[in-house]
Formats: C-alpha cells, sequence, structure tokens
C-alpha cells in the first residue's frame, strides 16, 4: 500500500501552530506507518543467534514543551524511510528554534547522520536553526570521522 502524503510545502505562519501541529504529525504518521515500519526487526546477533528480542522501529512524536520531536528507536537502513518522513516533518515546523531530541536513538549510521546534516541545512536556509540534544555515541563517532562534513551541526550542551 502506498502511503498517502501531503506535499513538502513553505512553513506556515506562527498562528496556524496548533492546526499545523495536528495536520503535520498525522501526517507523518500515515507516512511512517507503512508495512515495513510496524515490523519487529531482530538486529544481526539475534538473528544469527536465533535470539528473539526484538528492536523497536524508529518512531517519532512531537515534544510537549517546545518546537520539535522526539526520536526513538535505530536510525540504519532498515528505518531510513522512517527517518526520512521524520525528518522531512521537523524541517517544516515554524519556530526560530527547532528541537531534535535523540535521547531514544540507539543508533545513527553515517547515512542517518547525513541525514541530520541535509535537515539542519535546510533549517539554517530559512534562517533557523536545528538543536540537537542527548545524542548517541554513534552521532559522536561519525561527527569524530567527519568533522567538516558535520561542522554545522548544533548539540545542546
Amino acid at each position: 500500500m502506498s502511503p498517502v502524503h501531503r506535499s513538502d510545502g513553505p512553513v506556515p505562519p506562527v498562528g496556524a501552530q496548533a492546526l499545523y501541529d495536528d495536520v503535520v504529525w498525522a501526517d507523518a504518521v500515515v507516512r511512517c506507518s507503512g508495512e515495513d515500519a510496524d515490523l519487529d526487526l531482530l538486529s544481526d546477533a539475534d538473528a544469527t543467534s536465533g535470539g528473539t528480542r526484538a528492536r523497536r522501529p524508529l518512531t517519532a512524536r512531537p515534544l510537549p514543551d517546545r518546537p520539535g520531536a522526539l526520536l526513538r528507536g535505530s536510525c540504519d537502513l532498515d528505518t531510513r524511510p522512517i527517518l526520512s518522513a521524520a525528518l522531512g516533518v521537523v524541517t517544516r515546523i515554524p519556530g526560530p528554534v527547532v528541537h531534535l531530541d535523540l535521547s531514544g536513538v540507539a543508533f545513527l549510521d553515517a547515512a542517518a547522520v547525513a541525514a541530520l546534516v541535509q535537515a539542519n541545512a535546510t533549517v539554517a536556509g530559512q534562517g533557523r536553526r536545528l538543536v540537537l540534544h542527548h545524542p548517541p555515541y554513534s552521532l559522536r563517532k561519525v561527527v569524530e570521522m567527519f568533522p567538516d562534513e558535520c561542522a554545522a551541526l548544533e548539540v545542546a550542551a
């Protein structure tokens, strides 16, 4: 089944915040709830050992106290479409600063970090800031390996 979604448009006026939140997050849920997103996936170690422990799929939820989102799960090849959809929503959240809480993210692969860099560039191109909170160890390692490419990422202390 093909997910249904709105086209990416300009950031709405601040006065439309409540309506925008309801529509955009509902839209993100539709785009992220495809058949693949609902599957419980085994990690490589669990699959080879015959284990039954399952990873949670990547989820994105709006932050209750500020403009932004909370990501939970793992950002890798299996969840790339979900991350892309979530970041598409995050870049359209109005306000001068958009927050992305990564405290629930166990792992970000290099492509996921590249997606964060692209989302940051999109927000910066609108004259706004994307602030990352609680980055996982894997993000810090990718930033160490690619300091020039990741220099624009802003991480809250």
